[in-house]
């Protein structure tokens, strides 16, 4: 009897789509932004768009905190079924999370002129192009955290094509507007980044379905100085991506600086078509890996570290040939790609083949820092993956950027590649010796098993297999040793939940069922899954308004009937003592 693997392979593909269209719509609106503006205006306006990077990392900094930090932690409260505590985590991340974007805005406005200085590294062709774009980037952090957050809990609830249709509809009004204000009202590059804010801003009419949905499962709710501790373990859960924005903050002003002190501008130009790799490649990044961040977190939580390994290896496969394909296809187009961004004097189309070339060796190992660092966010090694973003943000890329350019400027493009493998091999050197001494499983750092004698096993979802699986449940706990009256019982629960699972919350996507059984010298304690429709076993009620005959026998031979619902998952607990 093994578990397939199929309900969590299931829940990371609907999360993974949901995830990637999100992330998609954003760096693609990035991408043709960049190009809008290459073709629209001119080659410093271009330079801006990448120079102002470090103020967008910033954003994504709070962003983080409050959305990945708030959200992971709000799905592992309903994991451990306090929900509760996950409508406070809710409210913080939105509410909190706005009134902090408002807060650095300001500070922002009021330090304009030496930000758009520091900005364009004293440059003084980039200042007004930097000044420009400034002051709307600015102002995106409010309509940032309330419908891109908003739309990471729209996705946790199951709502897959509202959380997708946020981001399209965002995006499409940002591009639109692109044209619009600088190719029509000719209002430059603080255009491009009006048009951003104003596409946020009017997607948001999208949350009132949301808002008036029955199928929500977190709600604003009061909190007080009691809960400030809330916030701040949404903090430490976000910490590793927070932490990633703010190296890539100062790993993008280190590379600018550097790179237009020894290429100059067509370096500059260059930096941006490579950025643009970057955008590409985040696609894939981020839906791979902050798809796994709510689905590990409810894993974690429920104490299934077996479902948490697979859901590891199939991140990691997924990730990695998606990166190889995006490393292959830029290696080959490079002249290609620097004339979709209008890069194309001679002096650019010399250095390109070799800068992008240097530049796309870097995606694979990106893509397995990514995984790695979901891995250990969401189940409670957040400062291993807070180092492994440091080494490879800050203390290994700096001097590795330093270094290559004195060697030769042409290599500055290799300074990725490097700082992420280095980083990398350092983190799980040090993993595997931790494991080792904890008795743990490799570098994963995950625990074997939960305590007691367990078995977990998938059937089909209908009444046949649920019958057998009633017979093969029952013989595994006579066979170490459980009572045969307490045997008989979670049998006959496996049965009537199973059956019932089939016929009142089946869909077409809801094929298997995960059946745990954990034994343990005070209890035995039966947990079945599923992802089929909500399907509360605990107070379902059939067509003719009477209790289900099957479901109040076990209510009445267990201990106690626990039942959650959590990213789409039903989950039934139902624990039957062994000593009165």
């Amino acid at each position: 009897m093994e578990r397939s693997g199929r309900l969590i392979n299931h829940k990371y593909n609907e999360y993974f789509f949901t995830t990637l269209a999100m992330s998609g719509c954003a760096s693609i609106a990035s991408i043709v932004d960049r190009i809008m503006v290459g073709h629209l205006l001119t080659a410093n306006d271009l330079n801006a768009t990448n120079l102002i990077g470090p103020l967008i990392y910033i954003l994504n900094m709070i962003f983080g905190l409050f959305i990945y930090g708030g959200n992971t932690l709000a799905v592992t409260y309903k994991g451990k079924r306090d929900q509760k505590t996950a409508n406070k985590c809710f409210t913080i991340s939105i509410i909190v999370g706005s009134g902090f974007m408002a807060v650095f805005a300001i500070v922002g406005l009021i330090l304009q002129a030496p930000l758009s200085y520091w900005l364009c590294s004293g440059k003084e062709e980039l200042l007004k192009p930097v000044s420009d774009y400034l002051i709307p980037v600015l102002f995106l952090g409010i309509p940032m955290i309330l419908l891109n957050g908003t739309s990471a809990f729209v996705r946790v609830d199951g709502l897959r094509k509202l959380a997708i249709a946020m981001p399209i509809v965002s995006n499409a009004i940002n591009l639109l507007l692109d044209y619009v204000f600088m190719g029509v009202l000719k209002l430059g590059i603080a255009g491009a980044g009006w048009a951003t804010n104003i596409g946020f801003t009017a997607a948001l009419v999208l949350l009132i379905p949301y808002f008036r949905s029955q199928k929500r499962t977190v709600f604003f709710t009061k909190v007080g100085l009691k809960d400030i501790r809330l916030m701040f373990n949404a903090f430490h859960l976000g910490l590793a991506t927070a932490m990633m924005y703010l190296c890539m903050f100062i790993k993008t002003k280190f590379l600018n600086t550097i790179v237009l002190g020894v290429l100059g501008a067509v370096g500059g130009q260059i930096l941006v078509v490579c950025a643009s790799v970057t955008s590409v490649a985040n696609i894939f990044f981020t839906g791979t890996a902050q798809t796994m961040l709510p689905i590990n977190g409810a894993l974690y939580g429920a104490k299934d570290y077996k479902g948490i390994r697979q859901l590891f290896k199939r991140a990691m496969i997924v990730m990695e040939i998606i990166c190889v394909a995006i490393m292959v296809v830029f290696m080959l187009f490079p002249i290609q790609t620097g004339a979709v961004f209008n890069v194309t004097s001679p002096e650019a189309q010399e250095l390109l083949p070799g800068a992008i070339f240097l530049f796309s060796l870097c995606v694979p190992p990106t893509g397995m820092l990514f995984i790695l660092r979901s891995h250990y966010q969401s189940t409670g090694h957040r400062n291993a993956a807070t180092v492994l973003t440091i080494l490879e943000g800050t203390v290994f890329f700096i001097p590795v950027l330093w270094i290559l350019s004195l060697i030769d400027p042409n290599l500055v493009w290799l300074c990725h590649v490097i700082s992420i493998l280095l980083a990398i091999v350092s983190v799980l050197l040090v993993m595997g010796i931790i494991a080792k001494r904890k008795g743990r499983s490799a570098f994963l750092l995950l625990p074997k098993q939960e305590d007691g004698d367990i078995i977990d096993f998938s059937i089909e979802n209908n009444v046949d297999s649920a019958v057998e699986a009633s017979h093969k449940v029952v013989d595994y706990c006579k066979e170490r040793g459980v009572e045969a009256d307490v045997a008989n019982k979670i049998g006959v629960s496996v049965e009537e939940l199973c059956v019932n699972t089939a016929q009142y919350a089946a869909s077409s996507k809801s094929d298997m069922v995960d059946i745990f059984v954990n034994i343990t010298p005070e209890a035995v304690i039966l947990k079945v899954r599923d992802n089929g429709k909500i399907f509360n076993p605990t107070e379902y009620i059939n067509n003719s308004g009477e209790m289900i005959t099957g479901l109040k026998l076990i209510r009445s031979i267990s201990s106690k009937v626990e039942y959650n619902r959590v990213i789409g998952f039903n989950t039934t607990i139902v624990t039957i003592n062994r000593r009165k």
